[in-house]
């Protein structure tokens, strides 16, 4: 039987795949296939390349301020920031060059900005590939690959279970990176889910003075603070993305749906890896018994 494993889309929460692929391991859970979106793809690529432990290395090191260089932030056509050096990063050091050198078969999704379709990427180079995937509508330029351009995997496709059955899964495991933003989840939440959305404009705010006219919420004392640019994409985006994601599953739902509790960490905290992976390693361990009897495992 083999054993398929989709990783998610939710940019900085991404890094919580690490701790969910490190907790499978630890099962004696091999993972024969593997399928991302957007940071699920990041991720995804590195483990099939066999790097997945420089991977955590790497994202558990970084400061705020080394997230904020790495973005590349500056105004250009189609993108607030650039990600160059974060795509440098993989291509690099944590993943091979194209899709056959893969130690697991390794599939990536992507969207056609003009016609909505779904884009998959499994073979030739990954580099294109993987920044398409990432390519957040509105922080990243979209990806001009032959006469397309493309943008996040996650407007169409943020869970790629499907991917995982074409390259030949019997038995996939999903994680779903956007449980907490569900509506019915948000109504509940909606003070956190404000802060979040806050931090997220902070995060430029601290950074770069002559951004501030761009991304501060409005200072008025008299009423509620308005959302800046950065707070309504991303909230936005997380909104989209859940009901897509619940939509997609309910007509092709997992074997297994792994969702880490996530509703605490902003789009572009990436400053925060090696919680976020013990976040993952938890998330597994609540569903450990379930996930043994399914796989007929025997301690």
């Amino acid at each position: 039987m083999k054993i398929g494993l989709a990783l998610g889309a939710g940019a900085a929460r991404g890094w919580t795949h690490i701790g969910v692929i490190k907790a499978l391991e630890k099962m004696g859970i091999e993972i024969d296939i593997v399928a991302g979106c957007s940071i699920g793809a990041y991720v995804g690529a590195a483990y099939a390349s066999g790097h997945l432990l420089a991977l955590e290395e790497w994202a558990s090191s970084l400061t705020e301020w080394q997230v904020f260089a790495l973005l590349g932030v500056g105004i250009r056509r189609g993108g607030l920031a650039s990600g160059q050096k974060v795509f440098d990063k993989l291509m690099n050091d944590l993943c091979f060059e194209s899709f056959e050198e893969m130690h697991k078969p390794f599939a990536a999704v992507a969207t056609d900005l003009y016609s909505g379709r779904e884009v998959v990427f499994n073979s030739g180079k990954i580099g294109d590939a993987i920044k398409a995937s990432c390519a957040i509508p509105g922080l990243f330029s979209p990806v001009e690959h032959g006469s397309r351009y493309l943008v996040d995997g996650a407007v169409v496709n943020p869970v790629p279970v499907n991917l995982c059955r074409q390259l030949g899964a019997d038995f996939v495991i999903a994680v779903n990176l956007s449980a907490d933003f569900r509506p019915q989840v948000l109504e509940k939440c909606s003070v956190d889910h404000e802060n979040i959305q806050r931090k997220t404009d902070d995060f430029f705010n601290s950074k770069v003075s002559v951004l501030r006219q761009w991304f501060s919420p409005d200072p008025k004392p008299e009423k509620k603070s308005t959302p800046g640019i950065m707070g309504v994409m991303s909230s936005s985006l997380e909104i989209l993305q859940a009901r897509v994601t619940r939509s997609r599953l309910a007509g092709d739902p997992p074997d297994i749906l792994i969702e880490p509790h996530l509703r605490d960490v902003g789009l572009l905290e990436f400053h925060r890896a090696a919680e976020l992976s013990q976040k993952g390693e938890e998330s597994v361990l609540r569903l450990s018994e379930q996930i043994k009897y399914q796989l007929q495992l025997v301690d």
